[in-house]
């Protein structure tokens, strides 16, 4: 058996290595070796929700997560005043060694090998059954077994830069037509979107006195559960908010950028417009913040995130130009708007294979979701669902409330997108429980079963969840009272014991600060701050999450119990929609086109009723009884 992933981006990264780490022989064919794991657009990793599934990732065995921690110059934890449940990692890479670290990762990995060339087309015995191979335009074949898509914008991918239409898959690099022309002949529903880029400006032209400075955390805290450290020098990035002048030249200069001269039929990502689109729709503001990223410690380019566009390069550099710091700015690299076939998740099971296409998964923007993150978790579970397929074992389906992962591939299959989908944590209903630094307690039974771990990093994180069990037992067993060691901690917060309490009660009171509770655990034996591994302020954190929340997420638990009955009854594959009766054309025709794999899918089809899910229930029943 042979498992081939078209794509070197962070999709295919994911997949190619996962199918290897779990054994499968794994070529993986991209266009060109040099630029496997390239950041096309911002050189950063994370951030709120996004960086949840890099934690996810890295629980079941993903490299997205080490990769940023060998090659990451900057780090941060946003939302860290707001709790556990939302914080979110997020790093600045190293554009150029993030590159290079993926393609040495990828070929020191056993079982997987690499391969430059254009895929063309697949290759099946008859129709879309029995899977072939892999036709490249060189004229040679690679036989396979099974098939990972993860295209990214390259089908039939169109740069545009104003008037001017460029066709490439990214800057300096050719579309793929004739892939993208096979999907659309076999008659799979496709659209297509839009994303983009922002300028890169020379170091030495910007005034890096008149911006904001940005420091990283100190000490960076790394993304991996399993890694050791950040070798990386770490370095500052910068805030600079655009002026009335910037936005006076973009409104003169609208009819001449792609998107608003009509040049560009996709839909672009909300969650991330472009410069001109945050001035035509958001009239009300004035300024808009620009984050100043250095690109790499091996270059001088310097990325201005938040200023995506498709404006012409005169009118870029006008735009670049009448920010403060960035009088005399060079642009290296114009920003660029690029259009790009992508196909509907709803033609999607929820293993990511594509329904019409026996032995094919789909991972990536391919799927119509838009950055690195969402891509590589894809990209890791259709690796995994496609090795699983071969072996005859069941397909492994994270459900919404064990990981943002889940969320998104159920969202994709269930749902469908009509723009690029970006992760948020506003789209988990369940993210109380979903924090992103328990990922590897909450993951741990499902790396099992993929295997994709060692046993050291089983064995590290079963040690840890250990400690923190230990931890939580000596809450339990502490007793506070007025006359104990802990009673003058408790009246420093303002609170009379009347009576005794544990300390575990006394840690979920409101009134102990992270400070006071810090006090109460380094009198606990055995609580050593300076143990490798053991981040004291991180377990001190989680600690009182677990305290102070766990009455809801009981509460929840027992709320999910109900719901996951639903998930557990699968639609038969023969029952035919359209001729279910009883039920509305309306939900006939969003039954047909969504295509729920069980109860529990159909139910989180907008507009399905919760009568509707009641009838089918019956209905299958009623069909296994006969």
């Amino acid at each position: 058996m042979h498992l081939v992933v078209v794509g070197g981006g962070h999709a295919g990264i994911e997949a190619a290595h996962i199918a290897a780490r779990m054994g499968m022989p794994t070529t993986l064919l991209t266009m060109n070796l040099d630029q496997i794991g390239q950041m096309s657009c911002n050189p950063s990793i994370g951030g709120v929700g996004k960086g949840h599934m890099v934690r996810e990732l890295d629980a079941l065995g993903g490299l997205m997560g080490r990769l940023i921690d060998a090659t990451g110059i900057h780090f941060r934890i946003l939302n860290e005043s707001r709790g556990i449940a939302v914080r979110g990692p997020r790093a600045q890479a190293d554009r150029v060694k993030y590159r290079i670290e993926a393609r040495r990762r990828l070929e020191s990995t056993p079982n997987l090998g690499l391969r430059q060339g254009i895929a063309t087309g697949l290759r099946w015995r008859a129709g879309t059954r029995g899977l072939e191979g892999v036709e490249l335009l060189d004229g040679s074949f690679i036989p396979c077994d099974a098939v990972v898509v993860t295209s990214g914008t390259f089908l039939n991918g169109c740069i545009l830069i104003g008037e001017h239409r460029i066709e490439a898959g990214r800057s300096g690099e050719p579309s793929s037509r004739h892939l993208a022309d096979q999907f659309r002949s076999l008659g799979l529903r496709w659209r297509r979107l839009k994303t983009g880029t922002s300028p890169r400006i020379a170091k030495g032209s910007i005034d890096f006195s008149r911006l904001a400075p940005q420091p990283g955390d100190d000490p960076p805290r790394p993304f991996s559960f399993f890694s050791r450290g950040i070798p990386q020098p770490q370095v500052c990035c910068h805030i600079v908010s655009t002026t009335s002048e910037t936005e006076a030249v973009i409104r003169s200069n609208l009819k001449r950028s792609s998107m608003y001269g009509g040049h560009i039929q996709g839909v672009g990502p909300r969650y991330c417009p472009s410069i001109e689109d945050k001035f035509v729709k958001f009239p009300d503001k004035a300024q808009h913040q620009i984050f100043v990223e250095p690109d790499s410690l091996e270059t001088e380019e310097i990325y201005l995130a938040g200023l995506s566009t498709s404006m012409p390069v005169d009118v870029q550099v006008r735009m670049v130009r009448s920010m403060p710091g960035f009088e005399a700015a060079e642009i290296l690299r114009p920003g660029y708007a690029i259009e790009y076939d992508s196909f509907d998740p709803l033609q999607l099971g929820r293993d990511l294979s594509m329904a019409e296409l026996e032995g094919v998964w789909f991972a990536g923007q391919v799927n119509g979701t838009t950055g690195y993150e969402e891509a590589a978790g894809q990209g890791l579970m259709a690796g995994v669902n496609a090795v699983r397929r071969l072996r005859g074992q069941a397909p492994v389906v994270l459900e919404r409330d064990q990981a943002y992962i889940g969320v998104m591939i159920d969202d994709l299959a269930t749902k469908g997108t009509d723009e690029p989908y970006r992760m948020l944590t506003a789209r988990a209903e369940h993210r109380l429980g979903l924090a992103c630094d328990l990922a590897d307690a909450r993951l741990l039974g499902v790396a099992r079963d993929i295997g994709a771990l060692g046993e050291e990093e089983f064995a590290w994180t079963e040690a840890k969840l250990e400690r923190r069990e230990r931890l939580r037992n000596s809450c339990d067993g502490t007793w506070v009272t007025p006359s104990s060691p802990l009673g003058p901690l408790a009246s420093s917060a303002g609170l009379t014991l009347q009576a005794g309490l544990s300390l575990s009660e006394l840690l979920k009171r409101q009134q102990i600060t992270s400070e006071l509770a810090d006090e109460a655990l380094a009198s606990l034996p055995g609580w050593d701050a300076g143990q490798r591994g053991w981040d004291p302020h991180l377990e001190r954190d989680l600690l009182l999450f677990d305290l102070r929340y766990s009455g809801y997420r009981e509460r929840e638990s027992r709320l999910l119990e109900g719901q996951r009955s639903w998930d557990h009854v699968q639609i038969p594959a023969r029952f035919r929609m359209e001729q279910i009766p009883g039920l509305s054309n309306e939900v006939r025709e969003k039954l047909k086109r969504h295509r729920p794999e069980t109860l529990g899918q159909a139910s989180r089809i907008p507009g399905i009723t919760h009568a509707a899910v009641t009838l089918l229930h019956l209905l299958i029943e009623k069909d296994r009884s006969a």
